[in-house]
């Protein structure tokens, strides 16, 4: 964002955090240290300028996150007006898992994996059963009754050789997510935003390990913070949070009925 946004408002609560940070007897690049957060968000939240945010969700997160270091009880300031929560970055759908080679990637690692477990398993049981139709015919001698029990004997084990291919595939978990479920999954810190029917309807900051899931139906629009950083599927499918981010590494994606 490149114009100001700034009010007496934030520049008066901006104020408060300043002065609740010099009684604590700390700088702004200590405070950055201790509480990780980027030293210019301190400035920008410290000075009620909020420019430096690339959304409101992005400010009220960390607005949240140094009044919680502070021990402070302030409000956000009213400062966003709806057509300051449009960001710069080029929207994008979901993208469809034809259209993707992580599915394909996929695909192929299972394949191969039920494939070799086949091998090995028919190997298995090919030499097990020659190895028992061996010591069968190291038999010289029988009687009518042997014979018809010795035949009885490989026809059980002709039968062994013929293993039924469900009995080689390994169990696979299905996925039994809700209907219209949003799953999120975070390696490092990452800010999120949900909009529903352009309404911002949920806002949150999560750090590395944590998870999230909410049930909307579409429409609705994401707006997610150091992509690289999340992992997440709608409705079983995979979402793909890199493409299209811009440098600052912030995504914006649009599901819809498409």
């Amino acid at each position: 964002m490149s114009e100001d946004i700034k009010s007496a408002s934030s520049a008066k609560i901006g104020k408060i955090f300043s002065d609740s940070r010099s009684e604590l007897g700390l700088t702004s690049q200590q405070v950055a240290e201790k509480a990780v957060m980027n030293i210019k968000y301190i400035e920008g939240i410290e000075s009620g300028d909020y420019s430096i945010f690339p959304s409101e969700g992005f400010a009220r997160a960390y607005f949240i996150k140094y009044q919680k270091f502070l021990s402070l009880d302030c409000s956000f300031p009213p400062i966003y007006e709806p057509e300051n929560r449009q960001t710069e970055i080029v929207e994008k759908s979901i993208a469809q898992l034809n259209k993707s080679l992580l599915p394909l990637i996929t695909g192929i690692v299972i394949i191969t994996s039920l494939l070799i477990l086949i091998i090995i398993f028919n190997k298995f049981y090919y030499y097990s059963a020659v190895d028992r139709l061996d010591t069968l015919k190291v038999i010289d001698s029988f009687s009518l009754d042997d014979a018809s029990a010795i035949e009885a004997s490989i026809l059980n084990l002709k039968k062994e050789l013929i293993i039924p291919l469900e009995k080689l595939e390994p169990e696979i978990e299905i996925n039994s997510k809700k209907e219209n479920e949003l799953s999120l999954f975070f390696s490092d810190e990452c800010w999120v935003e949900v909009y529903s029917n352009n309404e911002l309807i949920e806002y949150q900051l999560f750090q590395a390990g944590d998870t999230f899931s909410l049930l909307v139906e579409v429409p609705f629009r994401l707006v997610i913070g150091n992509a690289e950083s999340i992992t997440g599927s709608y409705n079983g499918n995979f979402i793909d949070f890199i493409t299209n981010a811009n440098r600052l590494r912030v995504n914006t994606i649009i599901f819809n009925d498409e």
